[in-house]
């Protein structure tokens, strides 16, 4: 068999019934061991991507010359009963450590004012090609009479200066935070700020949020080693940053100061850019103020993700609802709206800038719905504004694993800028779901590694 011809091997799996209470299904339980698989079927265009190409104003793509590899593992250990949770699912950006792990997070969406819900953190380890648990929420904070539970990690996950990996957890909602119902304690005053240590595998408290607040929106500042986070469940969001070095508050807004809560940037001076009601805000450290800047996105709330600041002062990302890809310049408040992500739009969550500054890469259909296109795996090149294609995931990880991804909150590229580390939410296909869980792009999550073709970047 020559090189090529070995490219296109598969790894097939029978074809089965769901039959227990497993979850994930029997077949994907490996120990988190990953599957491989590649070939030409990866960069099929499927019909419904085909038809929306020939629309009126949809943006063009091309489709890669050589697939990539893919390699999939799935999150176990999920406890008692797993098949029939509420929802299992991942929210917020993961994290690429400098030993080059990667972790994040998923929850299963439970009763967390009832104190039944469940919340972990996982470890990719590359060389392994191994997917492990962790981090129990339960076991860093025990469950008590009458207290709520986390059961999602929405914000990002971050490796500190220190080695540290840093993580916030919230509720099903957190601007629910404040009501009645969740019963908050002295041992959990409201939302907290978590530190694993890798050497120890030991997690703690570093930090309380201000009381009977959440946060679903963070990023750590590693130059200047300050956390910062968006508060939800006062009379309006708020930006609020936290030292980490004292342990301090270094500023906290005014509520309501904040307008669309997904998404803010952090410039090269370690500025603050994020959403105000109608118009980009600015939070400069060297002055302690929260200005408003001429510039605002038009069609919609705001950026719902953002790359970091380029070499050229550029921070890239792509709007809520919308979806637009756009530039912006914080030195020189510049906006640039450069077409839509995917064909008209679709809801994208996470960008990332490649190392080199050539590439964006992003995954459309965030909420669950980015199987309806295949999945695809984006590359937009900046110099030209080609969208390529790297592959359709979708249609190959249902025929070889019966898995079905659905979109995803969270992505990492590497150092080198050749592979893709993203954590995705989706549904097993038809046959291993239990009776109740649909085909919604919820339910199973799972993590992939893309190696990108040398070729195609």
């Amino acid at each position: 068999m020559n090189h090529i011809a070995s490219l296109f091997l598969l790894t097939v799996l029978p074809v089965v019934v769901f039959g227990d209470d497993s979850w994930p299904p029997e077949p994907m339980q490996t120990g988190g061991r990953a599957t491989q698989l590649t070939g030409e079927g990866l960069l099929a265009v499927p019909d419904a991507v085909t038809e929306q190409a020939d629309e009126e104003g949809a943006a063009p793509f091309v489709v890669a010359g050589m697939p990539a590899i893919v390699r999939v593992a799935f999150h176990e250990d999920l406890g008692p009963d797993a098949a029939h949770r509420r929802l299992w699912s991942s929210w917020g950006d993961i994290c690429l450590a400098s030993d080059g792990s990667v972790y994040c997070g998923i929850g299963d969406h439970g009763d967390d004012a009832g104190g039944d819900a469940r919340c972990f953190l996982y470890r990719w380890n590359p060389a392994e090609e191994r997917l492990t648990q962790v981090v129990d929420m339960n076991d860093v904070v025990p469950h008590a009479p009458g207290q709520p539970a986390w059961s999602k990690v929405h914000a990002r996950i971050d490796e500190g200066p220190d080695g540290g990996i840093y993580f916030s957890c919230t509720l099903n909602a957190g601007n629910r935070a404040g009501q009645e119902q969740y019963h908050w304690n002295d041992q959990l005053p409201g939302g907290q700020l978590y530190r694993y240590d890798p050497a120890t595998g030991q997690t703690g408290v570093i930090a309380n949020l201000p009381a009977k607040r959440c946060s679903a929106t963070s990023l750590l500042d590693r130059e200047r080693n300050i956390w910062w986070c968006n508060l939800e469940a006062g009379e309006g969001d708020a930006l609020w940053g936290l030292d980490l070095t004292t342990a301090q508050t270094v500023f906290q807004s005014n509520d309501g100061a904040v307008g669309f809560n997904r998404n803010f940037a952090l410039a090269a001076d370690g500025s603050i850019v994020f959403n105000g009601v109608d118009c980009i805000r600015r939070f400069e450290p060297a002055t302690g103020r929260v200005m408003d800047m001429d510039s605002s996105f038009p069609d919609s709330p705001g950026m719902r993700c953002s790359t970091r600041e380029s070499t050229d002062g550029w921070i890239y990302g792509i709007t809520h609802q919308s979806s637009q890809l756009f530039r912006y310049s914080p030195g020189r408040d510049e906006l640039e709206l450069l077409g839509p992500n995917w064909l008209g739009g679709m809801y994208t969550t996470v960008i990332v800038l490649s190392p080199d500054e050539r590439f964006l890469y992003y995954f459309p259909g965030a909420h669950g719905q980015a199987f309806r296109d295949g999945t695809p795996v984006l590359q937009y090149e900046i110099a030209t504004g080609r969208r390529k294609v790297l592959a359709f995931l979708a249609p190959e990880l249902e025929r070889v694993l019966h898995y079905v991804p659905g979109g995803t909150y969270g992505m990492k590229l590497s150092a080198d800028g050749g592979t893709i580390y993203v954590n995705f939410n989706g549904h097993a296909a038809d046959g291993l779901r239990p009776e109740g869980m649909r085909d919604n792009g919820f339910g199973l999550c799972g993590f992939a590694e893309i190696e990108i073709a040398a070729s195609e970047r």
